[in-house]
């Protein structure tokens, strides 16, 4: 990106940061009492901040709820990816690190994209080709195929699940936490904290 694609972006965050401060000094003039605190201010902005660096939102992230040796645990994680900005992001060059109390692994791309057609998202083939140290990819918008024919997202409007399948010794049941964090190329890294929740059906929410 050039010096004004820099500018711009260092821009924004600056002004999403003085819209939250401005909206937490408006709640304590107009309440008289602060009902967010600094820490919940500075979380926010960090939030955002990473989110823009990284030319990546992260929109949802579900799992799914199976019954492994006797006991419901989620083994399948979906990432549903979209960028910020128009901006090339080489899915060749981007790792998913995994870290959970007691263990820390690194996927990379296998080169296996295939959308989803007539498949739901976790009933579809590409878990398949999935190892212990490989993501894929289900490109769900991608008008120009730039995600199946170059392994990239280059439009702003393009969108994906990153298909995450945890080793036997780290699916999650109630209560556990993973830390999930993308590295893409270009941009910063995006780190999110997932907890699983109860299994109240088999495709839960983890992120949103």
């Amino acid at each position: 990106m050039n010096n004004h694609g820099n500018l711009g972006l260092l821009t924004v965050i600056l002004l999403i940061t003085f819209v939250l401060i401005g909206a937490v000094s408006a709640s304590v003039i107009m309440n008289k009492t602060t009902s967010v605190s600094n820490t919940d201010l500075n979380r926010l902005t960090n939030e955002i901040v990473d989110e823009i660096t990284s030319y990546l939102q992260i929109k949802t992230i579900v799992g799914q709820y199976q019954t492994i040796q006797g006991n419901q645990r989620i083994q399948k994680i979906a990432v549903m990816i979209k960028p910020l900005i128009s901006q090339t992001i080489d899915l060749t060059h981007m790792i998913i690190e995994v870290s959970t109390k007691e263990q820390f692994f690194v996927l990379y791309f296998n080169g296996n994209v295939s959308p989803l057609g007539s498949y739901t998202v976790f009933d579809h083939p590409l878990w398949g080709t999935l190892t212990q140290d490989t993501y894929s990819v289900i490109p769900i918008l991608d008008d120009d195929s730039s995600m199946v024919t170059y392994h990239s997202i280059n439009k702003n409007t393009d969108s994906a699940f990153l298909l995450v399948q945890l080793p036997d010794a780290c699916t999650m049941q109630k209560g556990d936490v993973v830390q999930i964090t993308l590295q893409p190329s270009p941009g910063a890294e995006r780190t999110v904290v997932l907890e699983a929740p109860l299994p109240i059906s088999h495709v839960v929410t983890l992120y949103e």
